[in-house]
Order: C-alpha cells, then sequence, then structure tokens
C-alpha cells in the first residue's frame, strides 16, 4: 500500500470521528449503507484534490521515512526528515535560515514487558519541515 493511500484512509478514518454525524441516522431514519459509503468516496476526492507532494514543493523540503517499532501500534509510522538541515532554498533573507522539523506528540499503544497488555505513551513524531532563524541569531 502507498504511502499515500495510506494517509488517505487514516485522514478518512479521522474525519468520520471528527463529524460522526455523517454515518449515523438523521432524525432516527435509518440511512441506506450506501450514504457512507458515499461519504467516504467524497472525502476521498478531496483528499486527491489536494496539492500533491507538498513536501518537495516547499521552501523547507523534506522526506519521509519509515520508522519502524515491533513494540508499538502500529508498527510503521513515517516521519518527517529535513532534506536541508542549515538552509531554505530560494528564500531572500537578512536573517539566517535554517530547515527545522515540526513534531507533534502522538499516542500510541506500545507492548510493556512488565504488562500483560498494552500501554498508551506520547511519541513526537515530525509531520514536516518549515524555516526558522537560525538559534544563533
Amino acid at each position: 500500500m502507498s504511502l499515500l493511500s495510506h494517509l488517505i484512509r487514516l485522514l478518512s478514518v479521522f474525519l468520520l470521528v471528527l463529524n460522526p454525524s455523517q454515518c449515523s441516522p438523521i432524525m432516527a431514519q435509518c440511512m441506506e449503507h450506501t450514504y457512507c459509503s458515499s461519504t467516504l468516496k467524497e472525502y476521498h476526492a478531496q483528499l486527491i484534490n489536494l496539492p500533491s507532494r507538498i513536501n518537495e514543493r516547499s521552501v523547507a523540503a523534506w522526506s519521509y521515512e519509515k520508522n519502524i517499532d515491533l513494540d508499538r501500534v502500529p508498527q510503521i509510522i513515517y516521519e518527517a526528515n529535513c532534506l536541508n538541515s542549515h538552509s531554505c532554498e530560494g528564500v531572500d533573507s537578512s536573517f539566517s535560515l535554517e530547515s527545522v522539523p515540526i513534531a507533534i506528540k502522538m499516542p500510541f499503544l506500545r507492548k510493556k514487558p512488565i504488562c500483560p497488555t498494552y500501554a498508551l505513551e506520547f511519541e513526537d513524531v515530525n509531520i514536516a519541515c518549515i524555516c526558522a532563524t537560525s538559534r544563533q541569531n
């Protein structure tokens, strides 16, 4: 499964979690099964029309690298890796700029040797890169 299709599926589920009414009966009326399917298809179509490969077109470009951890659920995540760690291509500025990763804390389930089940943990995950003034300025 490609990274794009994986991200589209993940975002589709996320959108339905944020707006569950899209797949809930309206005014206690039962909806056809195709209603939820068509809603997912609409979300999918919107996602496909997003600008492609923004990570490559960004001034602070990045690539995605697989992060594999067999004791984590999900076992595979994709993290942003800044391509130019000390420069921002094409930016004319009197300040010294550098490409820096943006991280968010994401919840994961992790197998623990002392637990018979999984434990909830939060990890920083790099999701993109931006241009920022150098810390030396």
